[in-house]
C-alpha cells in the first residue's frame, strides 16, 4: 500500500551570525529577539497542526526554534521530538564563522567578474547546487567541508528514517536550516530557489522510495 506523509520544514528564526553577515553551518550562533518573535509567530500559524512526530536538527539555533514552537502548540497530546544531526546545515569546515564573502572565491576559479555575495543561494545562480558544495571541499584548507555526496547521503539517511516511522497521512514537522531546504526544494523542482527566510514554513509530501514533491515553499502562513 502506497504511503504518504505530509513534511512541514521550518527554517530556524534569525541568529546573530545571520545579521552578522557570517557562514552558519555546523558553527552556532543564538536566537536574536527578532529571531525568538518570529519563530512565536510561526508556532501560533502552525499551532493546530495535528503533528505525529517533531524532528529537529540537533544544532542550537534549531533547538531553540523547536522549542518555541512547540511551547504554541494547542494540541491535547504531547507530540513525539527527536533530534537528529541528519538535518543539520551544510556543513563548511575550516570555513566556518567566516564573512559570507568567502564565497567570492568560486567566482575567482571561475573566472567571472562578480567581488560581492550575499549568501550561498546567490551562488547557485550560477552554479549547480553541487557544484558549489564540491569546490568548497576542495578549496577548504582542512579539506573538512562536506561535497555533495557527504550532503546528501545524510539528509537521504534522515529522510528515509522518517519515513520509516511515519504512517500513512501523518504530517511530520521537521525543524532544519535554510540551505538545506532550498537545496532539497531545487533538487526536487529541478529549478533555482532563493533561500527561504528565517522562520518560513515549506511543505513537501515524500512517498515510498523517498519520491518527494514540493507544495509550498518559504511561507509565513499556511493557505
Amino acid at each position: 500500500m502506497l504511503k504518504k506523509v505530509q513534511l512541514y520544514f521550518v527554517r530556524h528564526g534569525e541568529t546573530y551570525f545571520n545579521t552578522c553577515q557570517k557562514i552558519q553551518g555546523w558553527s552556532d550562533s543564538l536566537l536574536t529577539n527578532e529571531g525568538v518573535n518570529n519563530v512565536s509567530h510561526v508556532g501560533k500559524t502552525i499551532n493546530r497542526v495535528p503533528f505525529a512526530k517533531v524532528y529537529s536538527s540537533d544544532l542550537g539555533r534549531a533547538k531553540a526554534t523547536t522549542a518555541i514552537i512547540l511551547s504554541e502548540n494547542k494540541n491535547k497530546q504531547t507530540v513525539p521530538l527527536e533530534y537528529i544531526p541528519n538535518f543539520r546545515e551544510q556543513f563548511f569546515g575550516s570555513f566556518e564563522g567566516d564573512k559570507l564573502n568567502i564565497f567570492s572565491k568560486l567566482f575567482d576559479l571561475k573566472k567571472i567578474n562578480k567581488t560581492t555575495v550575499e549568501n550561498d543561494s546567490e551562488l547557485a545562480k550560477y552554479f549547480p547546487e553541487d557544484d558549489i558544495m564540491d569546490q568548497f571541499k576542495l578549496i577548504d584548507p582542512t579539506h573538512d567541508a562536506e561535497n555533495s555526496l557527504e550532503f546528501w547521503s545524510r539528509i537521504e539517511q534522515g529522510l528515509q528514517h522518517v519515513f520509516s516511522e511515519s504512517q500513512d497521512g501523518d504530517k511530520i514537522l521537521v525543524v532544519t536550516h535554510g540551505a538545506l531546504i532550498r537545496k532539497l526544494a531545487t533538487r526536487i523542482t529541478h529549478s533555482y530557489h532563493n533561500n527561504p527566510d528565517n522562520a518560513s514554513i515549506s511543505i513537501f509530501e515524500m512517498k515510498d522510495n523517498l519520491k518527494m514533491t514540493l507544495h509550498q515553499y518559504n511561507q509565513h502562513s499556511l493557505e
